[in-house]
């Protein structure tokens, strides 16, 4: 048999039937504003999380750092208080062999040069030599002139103040990168505190607002985050 047609009557009853069930899902203003809300937390609460741990392990490196630059400059301190040791003494017994060869004392020159120098020195004083210094007006006056004489001396210190300073330097960036970390961790902060808000207001245009600054923050401190050097503690 043919069906009938519907009448007006049941399709109007139909969509009031309709109409009731979407009244009841939960899909509200408010409950979309939670669930923004939810969401924003909880990236937030991680990123903080992450931010702390990475400013932690900075300020760690930056107090390392510091330390190693600081023990390399005492190191380099030493190395030059006994470049100027060396240097005095090599002056001592040179001016002392410069009185024997004017007096032509050869047995004193001898004990000089076999027992009193010291190697380094020898090296520079057979350089000096050399050039003829007695004849040669061009020529350094002693061979504490010689050009580079100073790095043979403090070659060892220069070593040590090139690490304090490169250390140094380290540990600049580290404090620079803990004080990133912290921005960013407040900038999450910041998403914590208007995304936790956003429900307490009753007027939707206010909710929207603080949802709207909360992921404006959100993204800021992602993009902060992101572009941050890391430390894995291992």
């Amino acid at each position: 048999m043919p069906e009938e047609p519907s009448s007006p009557q049941d399709e109007r009853g139909d969509s009031d039937l309709l109409d009731e069930i979407v009244a009841r899902l939960p899909i509200a203003e408010g409950s979309l504003i939670e669930l923004l809300s939810a969401i924003l937390l909880s990236v937030a609460v991680v990123g903080s999380a992450l931010g702390a741990w990475q400013a932690s392990l900075w300020s760690g490196e930056q107090a390392t750092l510091f330390a190693e630059a600081s023990t390399a400059r005492l190191e380099s301190n030493r190395e030059t208080a006994i470049a100027l040791t060396r240097i005095s003494y090599d002056a001592a017994t040179f001016v002392d062999a410069s009185a024997a060869f004017t007096s032509d004392d050869q047995a004193v020159l001898d004990l000089f040069s076999e027992r009193l120098f010291r190697d380094e020195f020898k090296i520079l004083l057979d350089e000096w030599l050399a050039l003829d210094p007695l004849n040669n007006p061009n020529a350094p006056k002693t061979p504490f002139e010689l050009e580079g004489v100073t790095d043979v001396y403090m070659a060892e210190s220069i070593v040590w103040d090139e690490i304090a300073s490169e250390k140094f330097n380290a540990g600049k960036d580290a404090n620079q990168n803990n004080d990133n970390w912290i921005l960013a961790t407040v900038m999450f902060a910041s998403v914590l505190f208007f995304a936790g808000i956003s429900t307490k207001f009753k007027s939707s245009r206010i909710r929207a607002l603080s949802i709207g600054l909360a992921t404006f923050a959100l993204v800021g401190s992602t993009i902060l985050m992101v572009t941050l050097p890391r430390l894995i503690q291992v």
